[in-house]
C-alpha cells in the first residue's frame, strides 16, 4: 500500500481510537520485522555451515570483474 494511501487511512481514525491503531500498527511491524531478522539469521547460519564445510568458491574482485566482462 503506498504511504500516500495509508497516510489517508490513519487520518480516517477517529482520535480517541488512534492510539489503539497505533500500537497494533507498531505491533505488527515488529512482528514483521523480527520475521525478516529471524530469516536472515538463518541465511547466514547456512552460510556459516557452507563456509565450514569448503562448500565455496572464492574470486578475488578482478576475477568477479572478468567474470562480470565476459572475460
Amino acid at each position: 500500500m503506498p504511504y500516500a494511501v495509508l497516510e489517508q487511512k490513519l487520518r480516517m481514525i477517529p482520535e480517541q481510537d488512534f492510539e489503539f491503531v497505533s500500537r497494533f500498527l507498531d505491533m505488527v511491524l515488529s512482528s514483521s520485522k523480527n520475521r525478516a531478522n529471524a530469516e536472515y539469521l538463518e541465511m547466514l547460519d547456512r552460510s556459516y555451515d557452507q563456509l565450514e564445510k569448503g562448500d565455496v568458491v572464492v574470486k578475488s574482485m578482478s576475477e568477479l570483474r572478468d567474470m562480470e566482462n565476459g572475460l
